[in-house]
């Protein structure tokens, strides 16, 4: 398993990879490791999925199929909703299927003479969508990890609630609250925000 072991494996062509550990101690990555051929993102045996992430420059950065709970750097962030009546809706804790996403943004410099003259990562993205469940209400959550070339390291959320809510969305590290924005939703209206990661 890539994710809990201690190597610190480079990634191959770009600067990060994704990758799947299995239930079953493999892994599946973006390129294979010993043959550096690479790997069909639709072929991950989901169903076998236990942690699914990126890793490359020494790092790796991850969340948990289980619980969705998110390892960043051996740093374990964690999502929550609090509506206004002070009921928490651990959007981490959250044991529902889990759909991976993984994309890279890139950019193409252009010439009207020259055509398409290269293309640039500008950053390379992971996270899931899933749907979270409490009594009546059901939260539509899609945490994406973002990685940019040229910025610090965020976490888009989006958040849809299937009824108004007035609350606040919590972001924790190791169990501590970091910081929290005013997050009033309006039924089946997507909102989004873009978190810094802190320490």
């Amino acid at each position: 398993m890539l994710f809990t072991n201690g190597q610190n494996l480079q990634a191959i062509g770009i600067p990060f990879n994704w990758n799947a550990d299995y239930v079953n101690g493999k892994n599946y990555a973006e390129y294979d490791l010993l043959t550096h051929e690479k790997n069909d993102f639709y072929l991950i045996q989901r169903n076998q999925v236990i942690r699914f992430g990126l890793f490359g420059q020494g790092m790796k950065f991850f969340f948990e199929m289980s619980d969705g709970s998110f390892n960043l750097m051996r740093r374990r962030i964690e999502v929550e909703y609090i509506d206004e009546d002070g009921k928490t809706y651990h959007l981490t804790t959250n044991f529902e299927n889990k759909d991976l996403i993984t994309y890279k943004e890139a950019y193409a410099d252009y010439s009207n003479v020259q055509g398409v003259q290269r293309s640039n990562i500008k950053s390379i993205n992971f996270g899931y969508k899933t749907v979270y469940k409490k009594d009546d209400v059901q939260l539509f959550f899609q945490p994406v990890v973002s990685l940019p070339f040229s910025d610090s390291a965020f976490i888009e959320v989006k958040l849809t609630s299937n009824k108004d809510m007035n609350g606040y969305l919590v972001f924790k590290s190791r169990g501590i609250e970091v910081e929290r924005f005013y997050a009033p939703l309006e039924a089946n209206r997507a909102g989004q925000i873009n978190w810094v990661i802190k320490n």
